[in-house]
């Protein structure tokens, strides 16, 4: 239970399998990441939510995004009703990118869920929400 929730295989196998890309388009290992959750977050795309969602250092989350932003990667967008905060949202030009990490990760969920029912992982799903919850609150 501790080796899933720490999540150190799964982390290093994603590190493994981005290597490629991260060469292949010159990335950091936060740039990559960032991508692929704004790829994924829907409104939820300042640096806070990043920081949440990724658990990543603020130094780190702001050096990424402006690296990306200079690249053309991402846009920064002022918030009409707070200006304490900036949406980021991408780029035509990310999407290569957003569409091969995607095409990784699927590839990686299904060797990973490979010998498992839909009962059995719909059963992980709903114990691993529960879980989450239980974090969030202790958090």
């Amino acid at each position: 239970m501790e080796s899933i929730l720490q999540g150190g295989q799964f982390k290093k196998l994603l590190e493994e399998q981005s290597l490629e890309l991260r060469q292949k388009y010159d990335l950091k290992k936060a740039e990559l990441d960032i991508l692929y959750f704004l790829s994924r977050c829907g409104q939820y795309n300042t640096s806070t939510d990043i920081h949440h969602q990724l658990f990543m250092n603020r130094g780190h989350i702001s050096q990424a995004v402006e690296s990306l932003s200079k690249r053309k990667y991402i846009v920064a967008i002022p918030d009409q009703n707070d200006r304490r905060y900036v949406h980021y949202e991408l780029l035509d030009s990310a999407r290569e990118i957003i569409d091969e990490m995607t095409k990784k990760r699927e590839e990686i969920n299904e060797r990973i869920l490979e010998g498992i029912s839909e009962e059995e992982l719909r059963s992980f799903q709903a114990v691993a929400e529960k879980i989450r919850k239980n974090i969030e609150k202790l958090i």
